[in-house]
């Protein structure tokens, strides 16, 4: 990373995306206990049932797989936020990881706990779909 610059973020700015991070972080937290609980209850309901056969044996292996996936895209979403938040108490938010330089206001506002500026998230998309081979 470039030597740290640092942000021109407001206090008004700053407090707002502060409190649009710890929203974000209580509904992220609320959403991950809901999913485990949904989880729970579709894991002890299949296990005190019997599954009668492949398909249904399937299917419920696929449920829960996809509940799993989700509670693992929750806890990084919460990891995000919390780390966006350290970042405003720390005096590093609102700048870009890679470059040093400052994040967009918009892309604040519309991603608080975004770590790149645009520039550096394209570079980075564009490296991955090529390391993938994906082509456009």
């Amino acid at each position: 990373m470039n030597t740290m610059k640092l942000c021109c973020l407001n206090q008004s700015q700053l407090k707002g995306l502060k409190r649009e991070l710890q929203i974000l972080h209580e509904q992220l937290q609320a959403d991950l206990k809901a999913e485990q609980s949904d989880q729970q209850e579709e894991l002890s309901q299949i296990s005190c049932s019997e599954v009668h056969d492949r398909c249904e044996a399937a299917a419920a292996t696929e449920l829960n797989q996809t509940s799993i996936s989700h509670i693992k895209q929750l806890e990084e979403e919460i990891r995000e936020c919390q780390s966006a938040l350290q970042r405003i108490e720390n005096g590093g938010y609102g700048c870009c990881e890679k470059c040093g330089e400052e994040i967009e206001l918009n892309r604040l506002m519309a991603n608080p706990a975004a770590v790149l500026c645009v520039g550096c998230q394209s570079r980075d998309e564009l490296h991955r779909v090529r390391d993938s081979g994906a082509a456009f």
